[in-house]
Order: structure tokens, then sequence, then C-alpha cells
């Protein structure tokens, strides 16, 4: 990771440095030193990289961008679509499917699937990811070790974070304080849960945010992954986060629901959100996926709207959003490939970002890693993170017109080349 390197004529997405300028591309000179930036200097300004020392390479003024943040992901889940495979597309059957396929979660198998995601991961430019972590007061124990077997192993090149993942009601069940204890014992870690609309919600809220505030922790919750817009769980979230002042950060991921509401009562939502400094994330590929669908698991036809959330109106009130993967190549979605170029992407399309296009940048780079409270990640700034990932692209119509773009990657451990699914073998129980 130490790589020394001058990199110029490198058209940096301008959100992502700190300068000014014009233009959503600002051509700079890029000097990295021992694994960090050590300078970003507009090209034309004289003598301020005379003196380099160590390869230059000069890039014609193609895209940079700093190595990705996945906020949101699920490793013990991916990879398992060949065994569980969810041909309704629909989301209470993506539960029943894995909750039986849980049965193959060995050390072995977790650590098997997790390690094959991971280097694809690295393999398209990623540096850090956040993985939900399904648990219960009876289950659990395996997967966080698992997880925490691939943190150390991969600790000097992807930085992993692990939240417990179950029913938020759960953690009220007599024993339930495992779930927490289980979590926590690891690095890097948080509190999550699922939420659902209920007359005991603000009871349970009141019980989970107490217990996060007992262990110190942040949390990280799924939240209103429906097209129903009575789903509020995300409003009274933001609302005991304020009454409580919960100290810790609080990340929502999904709220979709917000997206089919009354638009005085989701914009009121998003101001009780930006009060309460609740971080969202999207994940626009997986509800583009799941959402829209019959309830009943039959066939409708074309679905009349396609899941991702209010992402422009989030942005505008100053509530910090980011964009990720989720699910790969499982019961949830049945595609991706831990690439968050793809899911840049996709998301643009989607959520109509193609009038942002820095906005989409950081929310897969350094609105990301503001969520995950990562310093010195996702930017294209002195002191950050030297991995870069170089596009043949020179301009965001460009990136965006060719999918399947080529990269280079820089300061990584990989070749840039994603494994193949043949060395992927999974045993079934």
């Amino acid at each position: 990771m130490g790589y020394s390197k001058t990199f110029r004529n490198a058209a940096l997405p301008v959100s992502l440095t700190g300068l000014k300028a014009d233009s959503d591309l600002v051509l700079c000179d890029i000097e990295v030193s021992d694994g960090k930036i050590a300078s970003v200097t507009p090209c034309g300004i004289p003598g301020e990289l005379d003196e380099t020392g160590g390869d230059i390479v000069d890039l014609g003024g193609r895209i940079v961008f700093p190595g990705f943040i996945d906020a949101h992901t699920h490793l013990d889940k991916a990879f398992t679509w060949d065994r569980a495979p969810n041909l309704r597309g629909e989301f209470w059957d993506a539960i029943e499917l894995l909750n039986r396929d849980k049965d193959n979660w060995t050390m072995e198998d977790l650590y098997a699937r997790g390690s094959f995601a991971l280097r694809c991961a690295e393999a398209h430019g990623t540096v850090a990811l956040r993985t939900h972590v399904d648990c219960g007061v009876d289950f659990g124990e395996v997967s966080h070790a698992a997880m925490q077997r691939l943190r150390e192993e991969w600790a000097d090149r992807i930085h992993l974070q692990t939240v417990s993942l179950c029913g938020i009601e759960t953690y009220m069940e007599p024993k339930a304080r495992r779930i927490a204890e289980m979590t926590l014992e690891y690095p890097d870690s948080f509190l999550g849960g699922m939420p659902q609309m209920n007359d005991a919600l603000d009871q349970q809220l009141d019980y989970f945010f107490d217990l996060a505030a007992d262990f110190g922790a942040g949390v990280d919750l799924h939240v209103d992954e429906n097209g129903n817009p009575d789903a509020e769980c995300l409003r009274r979230i933001a609302e005991c986060v304020i009454r409580k002042e919960f100290p810790h950060p609080v990340t929502c991921g999904h709220v979709c629901s917000l997206a089919v509401q009354n638009e005085a009562r989701a914009l009121s939502t998003i101001k009780l959100v930006a009060e309460a400094g609740i971080r969202i994330v999207s994940l626009p590929m997986c509800n583009l996926y799941l959402q829209g669908r019959p309830a009943d698991g039959g066939h409708r036809g074309t679905p009349r709207w396609r899941g991702v959330t209010l992402l422009h109106e989030l942005a505008a009130a100053g509530v910090l959003t980011a964009c990720a993967s989720d699910n790969v190549r499982d019961a949830f979605y049945a595609w991706g490939d831990f690439d968050m170029f793809e899911v840049f992407n996709e998301g643009v399309r989607i959520a109509h970002l193609d009038n942002k296009p820095n906005l989409a940048a950081s929310m897969v780079t350094q609105n990301a890693a503001r969520l995950m409270d990562l310093e010195n990640y996702g930017a294209l700034r002195p002191g950050c993170d030297g991995r870069l990932v170089v596009f043949e692209a020179r301009s965001f119509n460009e990136l965006l017109a060719r999918p399947a773009q080529r990269r280079e990657l820089y300061g990584f451990a990989c070749s840039g080349e994603a494994p193949r699914y043949s060395e992927l073998s999974l045993e079934e129980v």
C-alpha cells in the first residue's frame, strides 16, 4: 500500500477535491507518497511538481476516483442464489428462502463466500465496506466470528465494518442482550435491525435506542423497504433520536416508502431526519429489483415505480446520503458483483442524478466514507488514502455511456481482475 507515484493531467470530480471550479471535473496533478495523497494541484500552476521523484504517469485528462466505499452490504448472504433462488423476486420470499439456507452457514461456508465477495469488491476498486450480519438470540455467533476472521485478514486491503440484523422487536426478548454482546465484542461494529410498523413501534424504538446508548454504540437500521405510503418508521426513528438526544451515529437504509408519500408529509419527515442528523443510504439496484412486484408473488406486468428514495430532496435538506451495493447474487437481488462503479452508474439512471454527477460521485465515495466515519477515505485531498481508480473516460458523459468501463487500479494489492465463479464451490447441507 506504500506506493509513490505522480499523476499528471487527471480529471477529478470537483466535489471530492475541496477545490473550486466552474465545471464538474477539474484537471489536476496528484502526488501520492507512501500510499497517501501528498498534493492535489490544478494543472497549469507553475512549479508545483517540478521536483517529484518516483514514477510519473500522464493520464491525458482521464477521470480519477478515490477508492470506492460500499456502506451497506450483506456478506453473509452473498452468492447463495444457486442454492436458494428467489424465482418470484418477492421480498418476503427472500427472507423465507435465506432463513432456510442458514443451515448451510458454517464458518467454512461464510468465510468462503465472504472472501470471494471481498476479492470481487477489491478488484472493482473498493477500499471499505460495511456488512449487515443476520443474528438472533440463538443465532449469529458463527457469522460474526467469520466476519471477524475476514476483517483481520483483509485489514490492509478493505476496511470492514459489521452491523447486527434482526427484527427490532427481538431486542426486547429476555436473552436478547446477547445479540448486542456478540456484535459489539468486535471492533468497528454497530447495532442494527429492521423495524416494522406496529402498535408497539415506539416502545420497541425506545428500548433499542436505550440499549444502544447503554453500549455506547452507533446504529444502522433497515427502514421502510416497501411501497406503502403509511410506512413511517423513518419518521418515528427521527422523532425518537431527537426526543432522546441520542449521541451516536444513526444510519437508515432503503427508506423506499418516503418516495410514495404525500409530498408535504415526506418533506416534513425529511426535515426531522435532518434535525436528528440521521444518515441515509439508498440501495438503488436491489430496490429496483424488489419493489413494485405484486405482494402475492404473481405476475402483474410492468412495475409502476422503481423503489429509490427521495435522494434529491434529502441531499437538498443537508442530509448525508450515500448509495451502496446491498445484496449480491442472493434471494434479495439476483445480480451484482460488489462493483461500486455499477452502483454509481445505475444510481444516476434510476434516480435521475445525471444533472448532479458530483453528488452521485460523492454518494459512492466521500459521502459513504463520512457515513461510515472513515477519516481520510473517499476524497482526493492531501492526507487521504492514495489508492486510485483511473477510468478511460474523460467526461462524465463518456463515463456513464459505457457501463463496461475499462479501469486501472493504482495502489491496490490486486490485479483488478474479478475472481472466476468457478473458484467458489458451495456445498449444501
